[in-house]
């Protein structure tokens, strides 16, 4: 058997505190169990834990660093509007370019998501669901990616043109008929199909939020109006720029 870390220890090596370790379980975010009423937490789990999230704001970074962001929208403020939006209705969120390339760190990931995008074939897929984003129109328009989760996206306009995609995923609508073993071989497929291990990518499928009709369309409607906020910011800063570009050029007479 593995090495088991206490909870005060787990803190210690994540740097969160009590309340934050307590969260994350709560939302199963978080591998560990209980002995005797005491929290527990399999050493080598936490580290491909920590690697698979290492893995998935990699992926945000190469993005950033690879290709400047194609619009004037302040990445720093998207990502903490972001945060707070995924948060709040206990869904994954994230802005990507009109290519399905992340800007933003992926906020509020589930475990599951976040060890299929711990595999390079795992990352191609969620781009290749992020980037069919970019084809919706003015609505928000609800996907299945490639693991069977739902993603709901909606193109962010700045200057009339669009610009960005938001999306807000790695939920699923309660499905009548669908069996326990139906989800045993999505799992053993995707596990073959990604280089994952079986067992672990299974383990972690309850981490997956299943979300009510009216939670789904709560999604939809905040989509919708958080698309219009970054569109207003971004029109905001499109016109500070072109007034400092203006500035600069009578400077230079």
């Amino acid at each position: 058997m593995s090495e088991l870390l206490t909870t005060r220890e787990l803190q210690n090596l994540l740097k969160v505190d009590r309340i934050t370790i307590y969260r994350m379980l709560e939302q199963g975010r978080l591998p560990g169990f209980k002995v005797g009423g005491q929290w527990r937490f399999p050493r080598r789990e936490i580290e491909e834990w920590l690697e698979a999230q290492r893995d998935a704001l990699a992926l945000a970074d190469e993005a950033a660093t690879s290709a400047p962001a194609p619009v004037p929208l302040p990445l720093r403020c998207v990502q903490n509007v972001q945060d707070v939006f995924a948060e709040a209705l206990d869904v994954a969120a994230v802005t990507t370019d009109l290519a399905g390339n992340p800007l933003t760190r992926i906020s509020h990931p589930c475990a599951f998501c976040s060890l299929v995008l711990s595999s390079a074939e795992g990352r191609r897929r969620c781009t290749e669901t992020w980037r069919a984003g970019a084809n919706l129109g003015a609505s928000p328009v609800v996907k299945t990616c490639h693991a069977g989760l739902s993603c709901v996206s909606v193109v962010v306009r700045v200057g009339g043109n669009p610009s960005a995609v938001f999306s807000a995923c790695q939920f699923v609508m309660p499905e009548a008929g669908r069996s326990p073993s139906d989800w045993a071989a999505d799992v053993r497929r995707m596990a073959m199909e990604l280089g994952l291990d079986e067992s672990e990518l299974g383990a972690r499928r309850d981490s997956v939020r299943t979300l009510e009709a009216s939670e789904v369309a709560r999604v939809f409607r905040l989509v919708q109006q958080l698309s219009g906020t970054l569109s207003e910011i971004g029109d905001e800063r499109l016109a500070l720029l072109s007034r400092l570009e203006r500035i600069a050029e009578m400077t230079r007479l």
